[in-house]
């Protein structure tokens, strides 16, 4: 495999003009490069934007142009708009000429990766914010309105698709289809512990206790339990996917009274 191929950046000083959503013009300039860092780790420019915005692109030598941006709008503490940035310079943004930081700003610190798009966001949001606050919070309000709906439609979909499914489905069903990330062999054997969990119900019978099935079903977490023991591969994607998978299977099996979104039946047995 060939080595990444390296990306040209903008030095210290560099300064530029970009495009705003609304057609005006925000500003970054560079304050530091890794490379001149006591320990470079990556291959990146510490970004600065700029509390200005104008109708044209600026002359360098307008003086507005060097206060960095504070952002305070919506739950911001007075942050500096700045970040580490290891992407290439997108086509829209102009170059305007230099600004030399002072020694402060090149030896500011920063924890914190960007993109060159955040630049125009943050600039035209802490505008908006300081301009347009009401039309702001009218359309977050809306946004968070439009969010709750949308989850609410989610969640009857989830319940009504719970309250049909069966075992027999699910023998059929392939599950985990998006860890190809994953080993082959821990994939497999994730899979088997969800066909053999499914068989072994459905070989039960619909006339098996309660305390039977739960014996399967904790069988199958254990199962689990001891693969992540082994590979060490559960993290937040696949602790959610086992669990949404497991929860289909419990109200299949006729089990869907022991199981809540507050007390999953998964968190008795479960060590991930």
């Amino acid at each position: 495999m060939g080595r990444k191929k390296k990306v040209a950046l903008p030095v210290t000083g560099d300064a530029f003009a970009f495009p705003l959503e609304d057609g005006r013009f925000g500003v970054c300039r560079v304050l530091s490069e890794s490379a001149h860092r006591e320990e470079p780790r990556f291959d990146a420019v510490m970004v600065a934007c700029s509390a200005w915005i104008g109708s044209e692109v600026p002359s360098v030598d307008n003086p507005e142009l060097r206060p960095i941006l504070k952002l305070t709008h919506h739950s911001w503490k007075n942050s500096d708009e700045i970040g580490w940035i290891d992407d290439p310079l997108p086509d829209t943004f102009i170059s305007i000429g230099k600004i030399e930081p002072t020694d402060e700003e090149t030896s500011m610190e920063c924890y914190t990766f960007c993109t060159w798009g955040t630049m125009g966001v943050q600039s035209l949001m802490q505008w908006r914010w300081d301009h347009e606050r009401d039309a702001v919070l009218a359309e977050d309000a809306a946004q968070k309105e439009k969010q709750a709906a949308l989850a609410v439609q989610n969640k009857n979909k989830h319940q009504k698709k719970l309250q049909q499914v069966k075992l027999q489905d699910l023998a059929k069903h392939t599950f985990f289809p998006n860890w190809e990330h994953l080993p082959k062999k821990t994939l497999k054997a994730s899979r088997k512990i969800m066909t053999d969990t499914i068989k072994d119900l459905i070989a039960l019978g619909e006339s098996a206790s309660e305390e039977t099935r739960l014996e399967v079903l904790e069988n199958c977490i254990e199962s689990f339990n001891a693969l992540n023991e082994e590979h060490e591969f559960i993290y937040t994607l696949e602790r959610e996917d086992i669990c949404d998978e497991f929860e289909t299977i419990v109200h299949a099996c006729g089990l869907g009274a022991l199981d809540s979104p507050d007390e999953p039946l998964v968190d008795e047995w479960r060590e991930w």
